[in-house]
């Protein structure tokens, strides 16, 4: 037993910085005679994320790019996802023979051409659903892997999978600490990954079922106006440009103010239990708007923060027009951009953005 690595490998539990570069996965490559070492979780709607040693970041962002990942032989039957799914290490010929190798598309077209033919690899499923793929890999001139570099990985494979579900979880602490906190502040908060709801705090939680539902496929909106605008966001990749949008005020519940905001670096982590947090505040009455939190939220220009902090505060286009000392239609256009940047299609919508920013920013 590599005592040694076994320590990098609960290292990197703990500080995920450790599995790029020169750390974990370039530990693991060269210790199975290959080149690239590579970590990559995928969604169960397919999203993939990853990380590698410096061998393996070109041609991960390759493979990214092209698409090659819904190409992979492996996923084509049940059979050889099964076989894939076993607690141990693989190599090719595990799952397929090389005369199909040989004939596949996936390794003649990526495989083979970015030198990294020939490989290793096992998937760990977390607690999020999410699959976690480790692999090794090195080029077609250098032939197979030896069976005993199989063997070996095979052997410390319950490590590295403790390892990485390790990190996931302290990943899912700190969010889950993050929600709490917005409690105290009187913000109703709660994280999401891939739109689907991870953790909430009692204030989020009382709005389910009523206001918005916990489904399977995501978080639904009850309001369909809302719902639409939500869907919308999350089709233009909201976990990393953010957004927002208003919820209508109803018998049972006031006027309100969703806001998305991105994790950082939950893009490009594959540990991270988030990639969004959502923010909602109720609209108040009188509300203390600044404009450069619109501006920084719609990217709005100046004057545009300006307009759309006046009209949302109730000012008419006319009113605002003559206090800058502008005609109306530089107005209404200055409008009409905050409302495409926005998602807003009414003043009385644009209203409840600007009160809603005004309750959180306070």
């Amino acid at each position: 037993m590599d005592h040694e690595l076994i320590a990098s490998i609960y290292e990197a539990a703990v500080v995920p910085e450790l599995w790029k570069g020169h750390g974990l996965l370039d530990q693991l490559a060269r210790r199975s005679q290959s080149h690239d070492g590579v970590l990559m979780g995928v969604s169960p709607d397919g999203v993939a994320r990853w990380i590698g040693n410096d061998s393996a970041i070109p041609k991960m962002e390759i493979y990214i790019k092209e698409g090659w990942g819904a190409k992979n032989p492996y996923l084509l039957s049940e059979e050889r996802s099964r076989k894939f799914s076993e607690p141990r290490f693989l190599m090719d010929t595990d799952i397929m023979t090389y005369e199909e190798m040989m004939e596949s598309e996936y390794y003649q077209g990526f495989m083979r051409p970015h030198g990294c033919f020939w490989h290793a690899g096992t998937g760990i499923t977390s607690p999020s659903g999410d699959i976690i793929k480790i692999s090794v890999h090195r080029s077609y001139e250098e032939g197979p892997l030896p069976g005993e570099v199989t063997t070996a990985l095979t052997e410390i494979r319950p490590h590295l999978a403790r390892a990485a579900l390790l990190a996931s979880r302290l990943k899912f602490e700190q969010i889950k600490s993050t929600v709490d906190a917005m409690e105290a502040l009187g913000i109703w908060a709660a994280a999401l990954k891939n739109g689907r709801l991870v953790v909430a705090n009692r204030s989020f939680q009382s709005l389910i079922p009523n206001v918005m539902r916990d489904c399977r496929h995501r978080l639904v909106i009850d309001q369909k106006t809302a719902d639409a605008r939500w869907a919308s966001l999350l089709e233009s990749r909201v976990s990393q440009f953010g957004g927002s949008f208003p919820i209508a005020a109803r018998e049972d519940h006031p006027a309100m103010v969703v806001h998305a905001l991105p994790i950082s670096g939950a893009a490009n982590d594959i540990f991270n239990a988030a990639d969004l947090l959502l923010a909602i505040t109720p609209v108040l009455k009188e509300a203390k708007v600044d404009d450069g939190i619109l501006a920084g939220l719609y990217d709005l220009t100046p004057a545009e923060a300006s307009v759309a902090k006046e009209i949302g505060l109730g000012k008419s286009v006319d009113e605002v027009a003559r206090l800058r000392d502008v005609s109306v239609g530089t107005i209404r256009a200055q409008l009409h951009s905050v409302f495409d940047k926005t998602g807003s299609k009414r003043q009385s919508e644009l209203a409840r953005l600007v009160l809603g920013l005004g309750q959180l920013t306070e």
